[in-house]
């Protein structure tokens, strides 16, 4: 079953566009944080701090993704929140906080959900 789930992710992957790639690292990163949270309410310390690495680094690579001379403004904005969320899941992680989880957890379904608008609309045009 994993092999399954496994090979299909890779399709999904493979056949994105970079826009669609986007939205999936988000969507991949809403869930690592939802997940962590839960293991932080259960005490569950090393599986917590596993998925908000996993987290980090998806912030990591959304950031190296940015082009900062094309994307102006906009690219530099998103670098401050990705940098302002990383802290915010270091302080997270270290506190045991489950509130600056969900604050980071708002913040990139904020996000997510202008890059999904923005896809949407370049599909339909």
């Amino acid at each position: 079953m994993q092999r399954a789930a496994l090979a299909y992710r890779q399709t999904q992957v493979t056949t994105a566009t970079p826009g669609h790639i986007v939205v999936m690292l988000f969507d991949s990163a809403l869930t690592a944080l939802q997940q962590a949270k839960t293991k932080m309410l259960e005490r569950d310390y090393a599986a917590k701090g596993i998925l908000i690495s996993q987290t980090l680094d998806i912030l990591t690579e959304l950031d190296a993704s940015l082009n900062k001379e094309k994307g102006g403004e906009i690219a530099q904005n998103l670098h401050s929140l990705y940098t302002y969320c990383t802290w915010r899941l270091v302080t997270a992680n270290i506190q045991l906080d489950p509130v600056l989880v969900d604050e980071v957890i708002r913040i990139l379904e904020t996000i997510r959900s202008a890059f999904a608008q923005i896809v949407k609309e370049s599909k339909d045009a």
